[in-house]
C-alpha cells in the first residue's frame, strides 16, 4: 500500500478532535444536534489550521444516520463510511481557484436543482473562494439567497476581504485561529507516539514554532524529519531541513551586533552566505531571538538573559530589531540578497560613515597649503582657463543689493571652506570629463549647467530656465545625484551636496551699462 502522509492520515474526523479551534467546533455540534444549521458558511482563516477539516466533519455530521451525544458524526454509518472514502455523490468539494469562471458556476446552479442521491443533504464545499471571478460571484448570488432546502453551501478561504460583502451577508461566517504552540506540540507528541517516531521536546517544540500556528506545516515538517531522521528527530535533524542555522550562531550574530563587533558581524555573515542557508529564514530566526531578549530586558527578568544582554539598553535593542525587520523585506526583492544582508547587518551594528568629516579631514593639510598660497599670491590660471571663464555680467543697483544681502551671511562661511566658487569653476571642465566617464546620462543632465555660488557643503549650480528638467532630474534623481556628487567630491577633497536654481531673467544692455555707484547721478529722460 502507498505511504499516505501523516497531515492526511491523522487528519481529524469529529469536532472533538479538531485542535485549537473549539469555539467552532462547539457552535457547529450544537447546529447539527438541534437541526438549526443554516444553508451557507464561511470559514477563513490562515492556512493549516482545519477550515477544510471542519467543512468536511460538518458535511459528515448533517448527513450521518446515526449522531453521537456530543453532536459529532458516528464514523460507522453507511454515509459516514462513504464520506470517510470519498464516494460520497451528495459532498462535493469544488477548486475556486481552477474553477473560477462563470461558466462553472452556472453548472452549479443548474446541479443544485436536484435532489441527494444518497444523503440527506447536498453540501458543496468551495475551497479557496476568493479566487472567483467578480461575475462568477454575481451568478453565485441568488444561488446563495435562496438555495434549494437540500443544499449546504461551505465557503473557505484564507483572503476574506476579497470577498464581496453581498457574499458574505448571506453566509454565517466562522474565524479561525491560528493554533497556540502548547496545543501543536501535544497533537504532534500523539502522532509521534502513534508512530513509533523518537522525537525530542526541544525538536517538537522548535517545529512548533517554526509552523507559525498551522497545525498541517507542523504534521508535515515532522513527516519530513522522520523521514530524514530515520525515525529520530533532534533539533539539529530540524535546522537541517529548515535550512536555518542553530540557536549557538544566531546568539553569537546577535551578542556581536548589539556589541558593535563589525569584524566578527561580517566573519559570520560570511560564513552564513557560504553554508548555503536560506538567508530570509536567518533574519526570522535572529528578530524573533532579539525580540525574546528585548521582552526578558523590559521585563527585569535579567537571571533569564545571556551574559552580553545585561547591559544592552532596551532602546539599542529596539533600533537593531527594527532594523532587521526592514532587512527582510528588502531582502524579499533584492537580486543581490547577501549584499542586502551585509549593508543591513552593518548598519544594526551602528556604524556610521561620516563622509563629509573624513573628507574634510584628509584634505585638512592641502586646503591649509592652499588657502596660504592664495593669501601670498594670487593663482595663476593659465590663459586657456581665463578665456573660457564665464564673465560675470553687470547688473542693475536693485539685483545688486539683493544679492549681497543674500550672499552677505555666506561669505562667511565659504571663509571657512578650504575651497572657493572660483576654484570650482576652474576644474569644472575636468570634473564634467570624470562624470562623462563615469555615466553618459548623469553627465548629459549636469552639462547645461554651472557652478554659481558655494554656501558651506552646498553647492548651487544654475541652470537656463530651457533646462529646468536637467536641474530637477540632477537635482532628484538619487542615482545621478549621488554619481555626481562623488565625483565632485573626489576631484575638489572637499565633500559637496549639489543644489539647483534657474537663472534668473537677463538684463538689457542699456540697462547692464550703468553702474550700482552711478544710480540716481543721470536725470531719467538721459537714460
Amino acid at each position: 500500500m502507498a505511504y499516505t502522509a501523516l497531515y492526511r492520515k491523522f487528519r481529524p474526523d469529529t469536532f472533538s478532535q479538531l485542535v485549537g479551534q473549539d469555539h467552532i467546533g462547539g457552535t457547529l455540534s450544537n447546529a447539527v444536534k438541534k437541526g438549526s444549521f443554516v444553508h451557507a458558511y464561511l470559514f477563513c482563516g490562515p492556512r493549516g489550521t482545519g477550515k477544510t477539516s471542519m467543512a468536511k466533519i460538518f458535511a459528515k455530521a448533517v448527513n450521518c444516520i446515526d449522531l453521537a451525544k456530543n453532536g459529532d458524526p458516528c464514523g460507522q454509518c453507511a454515509s459516514c463510511l462513504r464520506t470517510a472514502k470519498g464516494d460520497s455523490m451528495d459532498i462535493l468539494e469544488i477548486d475556486a481557484a481552477s474553477n473560477r469562471g462563470i461558466d462553472e458556476i452556472r453548472d452549479l446552479r443548474e446541479r443544485v436543482k436536484y435532489a441527494p442521491v444518497q444523503d440527506k443533504y447536498k453540501v458543496y464545499i468551495i475551497d479557496e473562494v476568493h479566487m472567483l471571478t467578480g461575475e462568477a460571484f454575481n451568478a453565485l448570488l441568488k444561488t446563495l439567497e435562496e438555495p434549494p432546502a437540500h443544499v449546504i453551501f461551505i465557503l473557505a478561504t484564507t483572503e476574506p476581504h476579497k470577498i464581496p460583502l453581498t457574499v458574505l451577508s448571506r453566509c454565517q461566517r466562522f474565524d479561525f485561529r491560528r493554533i497556540g504552540q502548547n496545543d501543536i506540540i501535544q497533537r504532534l507528541r500523539h502522532i509521534a507516539s502513534e508512530e513509533d517516531i523518537k522525537v525530542e521536546e526541544d525538536a517538537l517544540a522548535l517545529i512548533a514554532r517554526k509552523a507559525e500556528g498551522g497545525l498541517r506545516d507542523a504534521v508535515n515538517l515532522l513527516d519530513q524529519c522522520a523521514g530524514f531522521a530515520n525515525g529520530s528527530i533532534s533539533t539539529a535533524t530540524v535546522y537541517n531541513v529548515l535550512g536555518c542555522v542553530d540557536g549557538e550562531f544566531i546568539e553569537h550574530m546577535a551578542a556581536n551586533i548589539c556589541q558593535g563587533d563589525l569584524s566578527q558581524v561580517l566573519s559570520a555573515t560570511e560564513e552564513l552566505a557560504d553554508s548555503g542557508r536560506d538567508l530570509r529564514q536567518f533574519l526570522n530566526d535572529l528578530m524573533e531571538y532579539l525580540r525574546q531578549t528585548l521582552l526578558l530586558r523590559i521585563g527585569g527578568d535579567n537571571n533569564a538573559l545571556t551574559a552580553w544582554a545585561v547591559d544592552i539598553a532596551p532602546a539599542r535593542l529596539l533600533k537593531v530589531i527594527q532594523t532587521v525587520a526592514e532587512a527582510d523585506s528588502r531582502l524579499r526583492y533584492s537580486m543581490q540578497p547577501r549584499i542586502a544582508l551585509e549593508l543591513a547587518l552593518i548598519q544594526a551594528t551602528g556604524f556610521k560613515d561620516s563622509p563629509a568629516a573624513t573628507v574634510k579631514e584628509e584634505a585638512a593639510p592641502k586646503a591649509q597649503t592652499a588657502s596660504s598660497v592664495a593669501k601670498a599670491k594670487p593663482v595663476a590660471v593659465p590663459t586657456a582657463v581665463k578665456e573660457q571663464a564665464p564673465v560675470k555680467a553687470p547688473v542693475t543697483a536693485k539685483v545688486e543689493a539683493a544679492s549681497k544681502a543674500q550672499s552677505a551671511p555666506e561669505s562667511v562661511v565659504d571663509e571657512a571652506a578650504p575651497i572657493d566658487i572660483e576654484l570650482i569653476k576652474h576644474s569644472w571642465k575636468a570634473i564634467l570629463a570624470d562624470i562623462k566617464k563615469a555615466d553618459i546620462g548623469s553627465y548629459m543632465f549636469l552639462e547645461p549647467g554651472r557652478p554659481y555660488r558655494l554656501q558651506g557643503h552646498k553647492l548651487f549650480l544654475e541652470f537656463s530656465p530651457e533646462y529646468e528638467v536637467h536641474m530637477r532630474t540632477v537635482c532628484t534623481k538619487q542615482v545621478h545625484k549621488h554619481l555626481i556628487e562623488e565625483k565632485i567630491s573626489e576631484k575638489l577633497q572637499f565633500n559637496i551636496n549639489i543644489c539647483g536654481q534657474l537663472q534668473e531673467k537677463k538684463i538689457s544692455p542699456s540697462e547692464s551699462e550703468i553702474l550700482p555707484e552711478q544710480e540716481g547721478l543721470f536725470p531719467p529722460e538721459l537714460l
